[in-house]
């Protein structure tokens, strides 16, 4: 009966160092997505590999086998990129949240008009996520456009890889002005938002989440996505900022 017990322990053994780890799904994300959807992920319990950075880049890069079984893009334009190329099935594309424009300076900074944005540059530099791969970018550039000071910013303009530069940028003084997410300036205590954009000057803003064909998790991706579309996680992406529920679609 002994040796039994412990034949039977031994396979269990054998069993447990033999099977397959557990899989985590891979989440490609945009970068103004970072804090929001780590907090999530935390209080979900979900276990995930997660990669923030543009939305055209992370694209590109799923488009040329990166690992990944789920992407959030900030703009439709590379959710539609992927679908295009056969990455991502139309039909399983959802809308997780929306967000706002919002222009800030360094901790402390007076408010402003956009209007005025070109004067209180005053020859220093103004910052904001590359408009041909960041779809903050590509917003903020249609906003200040339609207000009319594009033109007078450019001799100012650096455009950096993605919010998260553009945060460190102001918040260090390296720049004076940038153009962000308003969800964006909970990522940094030294930024201030000292202008509003209107929400009429650029498209709306609209953050898609799919999974990826090329992915090796589906199960993960899909408990994954059905967290955040939940009221619970849609509850925790509004505290970073977010517009969510029917207010954000």
């Amino acid at each position: 009966m002994m040796r039994w017990v412990m034949l039977r322990v031994a396979v269990a053994i054998c069993s447990l160092l033999t099977a397959p780890a557990m899989a985590e799904p891979t989440l490609l994300a945009a970068a103004s997505t970072s804090g929001a959807v780590d907090a999530a992920i935390s209080q979900s319990g979900i276990a995930a590999v997660t990669s923030y950075g543009a939305s055209g880049g992370l694209a590109r890069q799923i488009e040329q086998g990166a690992p990944a079984d789920l992407f959030i893009s900030a703009n439709p334009k590379w959710m539609a990129y992927l679908t295009d190329a056969g990455l991502v099935q139309e039909d399983a594309v959802l809308e997780l949240m929306s967000n706002a424009l919002v222009l800030i300076g360094p901790k402390g900074a007076a408010p402003i008009a956009p209007a005025e944005l070109p004067a209180a540059l005053g020859g220093e530099n103004f910052v904001m996520a590359d408009p041909e791969s960041a779809p903050v970018g590509a917003y903020g550039r249609a906003s200040l456009q339609a207000l009319g000071v594009w033109e007078g910013i450019q001799d100012g303009f650096v455009p950096v890889r993605n919010t998260l530069a553009t945060l460190t940028a102001v918040s260090t003084e390296e720049a004076a002005y940038g153009l962000v997410y308003s969800s964006d300036t909970a990522l940094d205590d030294g930024v201030t938002i000292v202008a509003r954009l209107p929400k009429d000057s650029h498209p709306p803003i609209r953050y898609l989440i799919a999974p990826v064909a090329q992915g090796e998790d589906a199960v993960g991706a899909k408990t994954l996505t059905a967290y955040l579309m939940s009221p619970e996680g849609q509850d925790v992406l509004a505290d970073y900022g977010f517009v969510t529920g029917p207010e954000g679609m």
